[in-house]
């Protein structure tokens, strides 16, 4: 009740700059408890102190100049990634095999951890609305399956005691942090043989420093990338919207694609199959 907007503001203003994503989350977070709490009448004072379109804008206006903008996630580039792959596809660890099934699907992590076997069902993976970083009920969150994908599930042990497609030893789901742990093996195993490691040559070469990829830079950057990549021809193969829903990611026109909802279905499946045979190309030659 007495928690004001000058105290989510002395919580925010430390960060607020330097870690803009945490900083986003941590108001997020609180503005939902607020409004939880006004909502049951747990907190008499109508006010939300967290939200940014009341009094805690003003407080917060002097911190937004000089604000460090947002990084992209260092990702695999185009060339290397059959060679990652085929690295990952050596180890036979849940966590391996998770960041495998990530990178052909180009999904979140959030995502793949969190995956049960009733979401999977005739080569497509419907995604939970819980279970995914959008919270739009009417999204479409269909995954079309490659048969790498298909394969590498067909290869995955099935327990009684759990439900999770990548279960961890207790039988949960694995944690981000397993998975995040996992590719920096990869890096640190990569810099022993040829002193350099799983980088990012672009951003390195941008920042002056070595940027070791990440899971989330190579589920989605890398075939995003890919998926227009001119050299390759696939800017003019593919249908560059279809490319955006594969990502999961809604039409970007003013009515929010209210008025086109085309599923492209049959594109959708065909840029998934392409990406499958290029991730195992430095498998199956």
């Amino acid at each position: 009740e007495e928690i004001n907007p000058e105290n989510i503001k002395d919580c925010l203003a430390p960060i607020w700059q330097s870690m803009p994503s945490t900083a986003r989350k941590a108001k997020t977070y609180m503005s939902k408890i607020f409004q939880w709490a006004i909502a049951l009448r747990k907190r008499e004072n109508r006010e939300n102190p967290a939200l940014m379109q009341g009094a805690l804008g003003v407080l917060m206006e002097p911190l937004k100049n000089d604000r460090k903008e947002t990084e992209n996630h260092a990702a695999c580039s185009v060339d290397e990634l059959p060679k990652l792959i085929k690295e990952i596809h050596s180890y036979k660890s849940t966590s391996a095999q998770a960041v495998e099934f990530a990178i052909l699907t180009a999904t979140r992590s959030q995502a793949v951890r969190l995956a049960e076997w009733k979401e999977l069902e005739q080569g497509v993976w419907l995604i939970p609305l819980e279970h995914d970083k959008v919270k739009a009920p009417k999204r479409d969150r269909t995954i079309f399956l490659s048969e790498a994908a298909k394969e590498l599930l067909m290869g995955l042990p099935r327990f009684s005691d759990s439900q999770y497609v990548f279960p961890s030893n207790r039988g949960g789901p694995l944690s981000s942090m397993g998975l995040d742990m996992f590719i920096r093996g990869l890096h640190a195993k990569k810099i022993s043989e040829n002193g350099i490691g799983w980088i990012d040559p672009e951003k390195s070469a941008r920042e002056g420093k070595i940027c070791p990829i990440t899971l989330h830079g190579t589920c989605r950057a890398t075939f995003r990338t890919w998926a227009k990549d001119d050299e390759l021809g696939n800017n003019r193969r593919f249908d560059q919207q279809a490319v955006e829903m594969c990502l999961l990611h809604a039409k970007n026109d003013a009515y929010n694609g209210a008025y086109d909802r085309a599923p492209l279905a049959k594109e959708r499946r065909q840029i998934m199959e392409a990406w499958g045979k290029y991730c195992m190309s430095g498998i199956h030659k």
